[in-house]
């Protein structure tokens, strides 16, 4: 699958997003910051939401053609889990030697649970809090492989009204199994993503943008508040931008390059960076530097594994 520079830009400008928000308004929830509250980088949390939107797009995209369901699926294991394996353990033992009584670690049993990426529709406490939203993404790729299974994506436009309307239903009379099974929290913005990929290369037409409009509805009806209108707006209109060929030219290769790294870096950075950052502030004074340094490690640390798993991957499937 060919990947579009202007998603990794996305993916850049998402995971950025979600990084300095942990590392402001979060670690001063947590830890407590000498710095300003205003400089908080409160926006940061809606990064997830984005990252979902490019995922609806590009699951649908890679579904395009004459894929076997087995090979979607091995595809997607091959995605999610090695790097997730690599990150899981690689915090729980920081975590570990770490021994921060303010940084919560679990027990090895615990830690099993977590490998499977599901632990969390069981209650079962995650290593890293950022894996939340690794269930809506897993929820989503068995709809839409199910989808694709029994050869219904040309009903797409009637499924994705059905279930946004479930979506509304749900943020009114909280549907039982809501939240997981029917992926009905965040739902909208995979669909937002189908159906911005479907304007792009299927021609898709006024239903589309009735449909991209219905998500933003559910996504407000499910996230209310003025400043999620602003922010969902924001981007849906970058993705409608993007559709219609009018950020060809973003290609800033800082943020390419963050959006290469951007699944590791989400799921290594928080637990471990806020170790990292309390480690630093007993030697430095500046918090703008531990700030800078925590990001740079995590990035870099980011860095090496993804080289170190898709060079990995490259030797089995050369």
């Amino acid at each position: 699958m060919v990947r579009i520079k202007e998603l990794d830009v996305f993916r850049g400008i998402a995971a950025l997003n979600v990084v300095v928000f942990h590392y402001t308004s979060r670690y001063r929830m947590n830890f407590g910051h000498n710095y300003p509250q205003y400089l908080d980088w409160e926006l940061g949390r809606y990064g997830v939401e984005l990252f979902f939107m490019i995922s609806g797009f590009v699951i649908f995209m890679s579904l395009q053609g004459n894929i076997s369901i087995e090979s979607f699926a091995k595809k997607r294991f091959a995605r999610l889990y090695p790097e997730y394996w690599i990150c899981v353990c690689l915090t729980f033992l920081v975590l570990s030697i770490a021994a921060d009584p303010e940084v919560e670690t679990v027990s090895p049993p615990v830690l099993l649970l977590n490998l499977t990426m599901v632990q969390g529709v069981f209650n079962v406490k995650s290593v890293d809090g950022v894996y939340w939203s690794l269930i809506p993404e897993l929820f989503f790729y068995f709809t839409i492989g199910l989808l694709y299974y029994l050869g219904q994506f040309g009903r797409i436009r009637i499924f994705g009204a059905v279930w946004l309307s479930l979506m509304i239903l749900n943020s009114l009379f909280a549907l039982p199994f809501g939240a997981y099974l029917l992926n009905l929290q965040y739902g909208m913005f995979f669909m937002a993503g189908i159906l911005f990929y479907r304007l792009k290369f299927d021609r898709g037409g006024w239903q589309e943008h009735a449909l991209i409009l219905l998500s933003f509805i559910a996504a407000l009806c499910s996230h209310p508040g003025l400043i999620q209108v602003y922010v969902y707006l924001l981007f849906y209109l970058i993705f409608y931008l993007f559709v219609y060929g009018l950020l060809n030219k973003i290609s800033w290769k800082p943020l390419v390059f963050l959006g290469y790294v951007s699944y590791p870096l989400y799921l290594i950075h928080q637990n471990v960076g806020f170790i990292l950052m309390r480690t630093l502030s007993r030697y430095l004074s500046s918090e703008l530097l531990v700030l800078l340094l925590t990001i740079s490690t995590m990035i870099t640390l980011a860095w090496l594994i993804t080289s170190l798993v898709r060079a990995v991957y490259i030797r089995l499937y050369a």
